[in-house]
């Protein structure tokens, strides 16, 4: 068994800092004391709604079991949740992202659910394996699938109308995608055509996957940044910049890439899902989205959160009934009205992509298939740095592509075989 190499949780804390944060996430009454109150913490207030509904759909079929949702932003959540952990009252139920599934693993956080799962006979089956995958440690099912989010090609209807480009289709390779950045740059109107971003999520990432190549082996235990296919995809990717057709790294830290699409500025753009909701909502922003072009392969980033149990709670029983209710058809239709995310559950996907009429959403849901989420392995936290620290090198022109790719490699090699060994 691989020893859990991430670091651990913030177990030394101050008691005056951990009380004062434990108050909020208190784990309600044990299962003895009549009615059961459960606490489940999320950090996305956008979805809180959608959980409150499906929260109480769990309640109408459980009346003894109540559910406070809590909510916790993004910036603040895991340092509360490590808190909460570390004083052995997490939440009863919360959400868990793969990025940090390791780190609470090796803190014994999470409780094992494979035995109520067996008992219970949900059927894994049902979800994206990947995502079932990417709660799994040394064995142990840390959490069920909630949702999942993929890329696409968003773009500005106008902007294409206007130069006269047809609007992209599942058809599209890295040729069309480049020839069309060409025609859509106008640089005396400061218009791009796309933009490329120094970020694996969104943009380099899904390169490599579409030229048959990946960021690391199977077995995690070797990078593959230095790979032929992995440097000419990153080559590709930062040739927008090199050509003129996309902003370079320095605009973007000035202009988010969000900013620059969002005030037409930017024909294309790779974004997730998630960001739906929020692009759809801008008053007089005429977009779409397409499927992401393909070269060798289709690839896109696909990876879920998951519904989590804290090792400590003194309401297993009930946490689980809740979590059991959460995987299951009823509440992922509920979630997947509610426009947030696209449920994991499989055919329930339909009413997420209804809630967006003016775009091509269904792109997202058939994105799954394509899916890749292999950045999400044990060694992770040991050299995620470094890789964002050589990426922006490369886009900065600070590093050739080669040369950079050479030297990243050849350190998180060194950190990886470092955190294995540990």
């Amino acid at each position: 068994m691989m020893k859990p190499i991430l670091k651990k949780l913030a177990f030394g804390m101050t008691a005056a800092a951990t009380v004062g944060i434990l108050a909020a996430c208190g784990s309600g009454g044990g299962e003895s004391s009549g009615d059961t109150n459960l606490t489940f913490q999320i950090w996305d207030k956008n979805q809180q709604p959608g959980m409150e509904k499906m929260a109480e759909a769990f309640t109408k079929e459980n009346p003894d079991i109540k559910v406070k949702v809590e909510v916790t932003p993004w910036d603040q959540y895991w340092t509360k949740l490590q808190a909460s952990a570390s004083g052995g009252d997490m939440a009863d139920v919360f959400w868990m992202h793969p990025d940090q599934v390791y780190n609470f693993a090796s803190g014994e956080a999470l409780l094992d659910l494979n035995d109520q799962i067996k008992e219970s006979e949900l059927d894994m089956s049902q979800f994206p394996e990947y995502i079932v995958d990417g709660f799994s440690v040394d064995g142990q099912q840390l959490a069920i699938p909630k949702d999942y989010g993929t890329l696409g090609l968003w773009y500005n209807k106008d902007l294409f109308d206007k130069a006269g480009v047809l609007y992209p289709d599942d058809t599209w390779t890295w040729d069309t995608w480049m020839e069309a950045a060409e025609k859509l740059t106008d640089k005396d109107a400061g218009v791009y055509g796309m933009i490329a971003q120094p970020d694996g999520q969104n943009f380099w990432y899904n390169l490599v996957w579409q030229n048959g190549s990946d960021l690391i082996s199977k077995d995690g235990k070797t990078i593959m940044l230095n790979d032929k296919k992995t440097v000419e995809a990153i080559k590709y990717g930062v040739s927008f910049i090199d050509k003129g057709y996309s902003p370079t790294a320095s605009d973007q830290a000035n202009t988010t890439p969000d900013q620059y699409f969002e005030s037409g500025k930017v024909a294309m753009m790779i974004a997730g899902s998630w960001m739906a909701s929020e692009y759809t909502a801008i008053d007089g922003l005429n977009i779409d989205v397409a499927p992401m072009p393909k070269n060798v392969d289709r690839g896109s980033v696909s990876s879920g959160m998951g519904y989590a149990i804290s090792a400590n709670t003194k309401n297993a029983d009930a946490a689980w009934k809740f979590v059991h209710f959460m995987a299951g058809e009823e509440a992922n239709l509920l979630q997947a009205e509610s426009g947030a995310a696209i449920p994991a559950l499989k055919d329930t996907q339909q009413p997420w992509v209804e809630t967006f009429p003016d775009i091509n959403a269904q792109v997202f849901v058939d994105a799954e298939a394509y899916g890749h989420n292999s950045m999400h392995v044990s060694t992770r936290d040991a050299w995620a740095k470094t890789e964002q620290e050589y990426i922006l090198k490369i886009f900065s022109k600070e590093l050739t592509v080669e040369e950079g790719c050479k030297q990243m490699a050849k350190q998180i090699q060194e950190e990886i075989d470092e955190a294995l060994n540990e």
